[in-house]
């Protein structure tokens, strides 16, 4: 659970090809500073993100958003490898150069870095073989003079693939939808969202869901790899780091608004989690205050 916030270097991008895991697959809760686009060749396990599950297959592509809290649960073995491609990048040093250009894909990427809501997962799997051949040819390139040209079309590449094989980019209101039933998992994060700042209380959870208190862990450890515990502290560390970035609140104050009874408590778990204290991590990614 350390490191929870990837500080990766995205000058222009970081970029992983095709790597593999066949054991010790560590999936831990987790956000970072750009964007990021995750393919997958194989494997299986699921993503958690914004209080939704997503399946883990061959050619799904994920969009995760700057600072958002997700993650990816994978169950590996020699018989079952996880093998994915991912791209981290920001898109002022990206897209934004030539994706004017093209508004419709300008605005569908707006769509997926700032949208609430919005669909994060693709399923692509109709189109692998262009999807191969897209990610084979551009991870050729970046070893050429062509780098920085051949990395936006490869993002326009991408924001096409996504927009012609996914119809539900952007649903139509005027017309009745059919969503899938929620995981318990997604039910129980949905749950956190709106109690995280107060002291966890499984019995109401319990009451509020119907199933009982055992029940509820045991399906929260099934559906997404983590325990009630470890994602209700994460999802309460990530707003005391949003609190220490944006305000002036005292660290004690933020420690209370986040549902934690003693101050010293939260500044132990922030250092383990974090790897700094709540004092220095707002002196180094303090945000301009008025």
């Amino acid at each position: 659970m350390n490191n929870l916030f990837e500080q990766i270097d995205l000058k222009p991008f970081n970029w992983v090809y095709r790597r593999v895991s066949e054991k010790d697959f560590q999936g831990y809760y987790h956000w970072h500073q750009g964007c990021e686009i995750l393919f997958v060749y194989r494997g299986q396990g699921r993503v958690i993100v914004n209080q939704q599950t997503y399946e883990i297959k061959k050619g799904m592509l994920f969009f995760f958003q700057p600072f958002q809290l997700h993650k990816v649960y994978v169950e590996v073995s020699p018989q079952t490898p996880y093998e994915r491609s991912i791209l981290h990048f920001d898109i002022l040093t990206l897209g934004d150069k030539n994706l004017n250009l093209l508004p419709g894909l300008n605005a569908l990427l707006k769509k997926l870095q700032y949208g609430v809501n919005e669909l994060q997962a693709f399923d692509l799997e109709n189109v692998f073989d262009y999807m191969y051949e897209v990610y084979e040819i551009f991870n050729k390139s970046l070893y050429t003079s062509n780098w920085e040209e051949d990395s936006q079309l490869f993002l326009m590449q991408l924001l096409s693939s996504i927009r012609t094989n996914s119809k539900d980019i952007i649903l139509d209101t005027t017309t009745k939808s059919e969503f899938r039933p929620l995981f318990y998992s997604e039910r129980i994060m949905h749950w956190i969202e709106a109690h995280y700042m107060e002291p966890f209380d499984l019995e109401g959870l319990s009451e509020e869901l119907h199933l009982s208190k055992s029940y509820i862990s045991r399906s929260f450890k099934r559906e997404t790899g983590s325990s009630l515990t470890e994602y209700l502290t994460i999802r309460r560390i990530k707003e005391a780091c949003q609190l220490l970035e944006t305000t002036n609140k005292p660290i004690e104050l933020i420690s209370e608004s986040i549902g934690f009874k003693s101050v010293s408590y939260f500044i132990q778990l922030f250092r383990k989690l974090v790897g700094t204290t709540p004092h220095q991590y707002r002196l180094s990614h303090r945000r301009i205050l008025n």
